[in-house]
């Protein structure tokens, strides 16, 4: 009984007609202020920024009240540093009409600085000293690092590697990439492995022994016609023999003979060596 003589009381209904007004005033206020907070009816055709350079997006965007922002950088030998590339949204064109609203933000990829690329000199035909070509590579805007490796050559450089990868001469590298170089002891004497070198081909035993320090004394036994037969050929023989004369060491600059024909086979296990070398004879 007392809740419904609240209902039809006096009291109920001037707050009930209150809270209506309330709402209608609150209601009326947001919707005549909307197409003001959001631009209703305002638009800007968005602008090409296409081929510009960032100081020339800044002036062209401030005078129509729009934002850019950088979403990516790339790499690019086509265009030069700071160039607009791509841009979201599209700008505006007959075929395909694009509008945005001011304050809002255009999105850009632009060119970063451009990759220079350097060839890598060839250190390995004729002998050249670390030094010398810790130069020539720096010259060539290269960083260099140094390893040294057991050899009789000292300061001889023994290899180039980028990324613990071999690096060959001629290839091409970006600029101020780091490059190591791999240079000679100069201990000779030292004990290194003796390898086994029966199944190599004479181009596969030649790096080999260049590479640990060793001098190889090659006898051929079949007819060698040219340079191209006496790189083929497969070493059969050696002496010292890991195998037969029980030795696994020998010392650094030590002379290994070794003899090789065209009628051995070559081992399988060095095919994959030889595609590695770029085996070119």
């Amino acid at each position: 009984m007392k809740f419904i003589k609240f209902i039809f009381s006096k009291f109920f209904w001037i707050n009930v007609v209150l809270a209506i007004i309330a709402l209608y005033v609150v209601f009326y206020l947001t919707m005549s202020n909307l197409d003001n907070y959001t631009n209703h009816g305002i638009k800007i055709e968005v602008p090409n920024l296409k081929g510009l350079q960032l100081d020339q997006v800044q002036d062209s965007l401030i005078s129509l009240d729009l934002n850019f922002e950088i979403r990516d950088s790339v790499f690019s030998d086509d265009f030069p540093i700071g160039m607009v590339i791509q841009q979201d949204p599209l700008p505006n064109t007959d075929e395909f009409p694009n509008f945005i609203k001011p304050s809002r933000t255009i999105y850009i990829t632009i060119v970063k600085r451009q990759e220079t690329f350097k060839v890598v000199p060839d250190f390995l035909t004729n002998v050249t000293s670390k030094n010398i070509g810790k130069s020539k590579l720096e010259m060539l805007g290269f960083n260099v690092d140094l390893e040294i490796k057991n050899h009789k050559d000292k300061d001889k450089i023994l290899g180039l590697e980028f990324e613990n990868k071999v690096l060959k001469a001629g290839q091409k590298l970006p600029k101020g990439s780091l490059v190591k170089i791999i240079f000679g002891s100069g201990d000779n004497g030292q004990p290194i492995e003796l390898p086994d070198f029966k199944g190599m081909n004479v181009y596969l035993a030649l790096n080999k022994a260049n590479e640990i320090g060793l001098d190889l004394d090659i006898h051929y036994y079949d007819s060698i016609k040219d340079h191209r037969d006496s790189n083929l050929a497969v070493i059969y023989q050696q002496f010292p023999d890991p195998e037969i004369n029980n030795k696994t060491l020998i010392s650094i600059g030590s002379m290994v003979t070794i003899d090789a024909n065209l009628s051995t086979p070559l081992d399988t296990i060095y095919s994959k060596d030889t595609v590695a070398l770029n085996f070119k004879i």
